[in-house]
């Protein structure tokens, strides 16, 4: 049975909501910000601070409630039981998106995941985003613990609606599912590592991490883009030090658009 909410519509309230987690409530729907109102966003940014790279592969499963599931009837994994939901993974003859995260992932561990929520209902859904709580109601996935893709088939995860229990599919093997708590921790750990880094040291890294797995297209769409950003932007009080924040989140910016168009996946900064 599919769910009642767009794979788009999970995707920006997880965002918005792990942004906003920290302030009040939200009490009406949300507004998909321009590029002008990102470009006066992107000031908000603890420059003093190390910064870690986050990247999240969103994907809305299926809830399934019938015992003749392949996972239930054919396979009869050990801890699922009905309704449980099934996370598509893209099939490796229609996109190397498994494999492009699963490099990904060799150059930032840790950092990161499918993302797939832990509600199957609109109701919930709208519940959950109303309490600022879609991330914490969510599972999130590393693919390198997946693994390779071992053929062309459909293949999934999946998990329970408790979020305890998860096997990779066709043949299984077990998947462990982390909650936000878990990434939270992974998260806090490696930002203690990068004590001694700036926001600067990370914008750095991420450009260096993804550049050579771009396709060529968009790394050659890389200016014009940067063009449009810039030109979008009001223009900087000529401060030295808002300068340096105006670079940095034009940056950022620029990063977040080149990994979302080539690489498929939602770029996100966590700070302290």
């Amino acid at each position: 049975m599919k769910l009642n909410f767009t794979e788009f519509s999970y995707g920006y309230a997880f965002t918005e909501n792990l942004i906003r987690w920290s302030s009040t409530r939200p009490t009406a729907a949300p507004v998909f910000p321009n590029l002008v109102q990102e470009a006066q966003l992107g000031y908000d940014i603890k420059i003093n601070f190390p910064g870690l790279p986050l990247f999240f592969q969103f994907k809305l499963p299926e809830r399934m409630t019938r015992h003749t599931a392949r996972e239930i009837a054919v396979l009869g994994i050990p801890g699922l039981s009905v309704p449980f939901f099934r996370m598509p993974l893209m099939r490796r003859d229609l996109s190397d998106q498994h494999a492009h995260l699963i490099r990904l992932e060799s150059r930032f561990p840790g950092t990161v995941f499918y993302t797939s929520p832990g509600v199957d209902k609109v109701e919930s859904f709208n519940q959950a985003y109303r309490r600022a709580e879609v991330h914490v109601r969510s599972v999130f996935f590393p693919p390198q613990d997946i693994g390779p893709l071992p053929d062309s088939a459909a293949h999934s995860v999946a998990y329970s609606q408790d979020l305890s229990v998860a096997w990779f599919c066709s043949e299984p093997k077990r998947a462990k599912p982390l909650r936000f708590e878990d990434v939270t921790l992974i998260a806090n750990r490696a930002l203690a590592r990068r004590s001694r880094s700036s926001l600067d040291d990370t914008v750095g890294e991420i450009r260096e991490g993804v550049w050579s797995l771009l396709p060529p297209a968009i790394r050659s769409a890389e200016g014009e883009l940067r063009q449009r950003i810039e030109a979008r932007r009001p223009p900087a009080d000529g401060v030295p030090s808002d300068d340096r924040v105006r670079r940095i989140s034009t940056e950022l910016l620029v990063l977040r658009e080149l990994t979302r168009v080539g690489l498929g996946v939602d770029l996100l900064i966590a700070q302290p």
